[in-house]
C-alpha cells in the first residue's frame, strides 16, 4: 500500500487565500482613498470602498463558519 503526504486543497485553505490577496488590496484601496482625500490629486469614489469593505465583511464572516464548521465535523 503506498502512503502518500499529499496535501489536500480544501475550501478553507481557499478562503484564507481569498482573505489574505482581498486584505491586502483592500488595505492598498484605503491608503489610495486617504492619499486622494488628503491631496485632493484625484477625485475618489467612496462608493467602490464601501462596497468593497461589505464585501470583505461578508467573506470574513464565511471564512469564520467554515472555520467552525470544520473544527466540529474534526471533533
Amino acid at each position: 500500500m503506498n502512503e502518500t503526504n499529499e496535501k489536500k486543497i480544501t475550501i478553507l485553505n481557499v478562503y484564507k487565500v481569498i482573505m489574505i490577496i482581498f486584505s491586502c488590496a483592500l488595505i492598498g484601496l484605503i491608503a489610495s482613498t486617504i492619499y486622494g482625500w488628503v491631496t485632493g490629486a484625484f477625485e475618489i469614489n467612496y462608493i467602490i470602498l464601501a462596497s468593497c469593505g461589505a464585501v470583505y465583511c461578508c467573506t470574513a464572516a464565511e471564512y469564520e463558519a467554515l472555520k467552525k464548521k470544520a473544527k466540529k465535523n474534526k471533533s
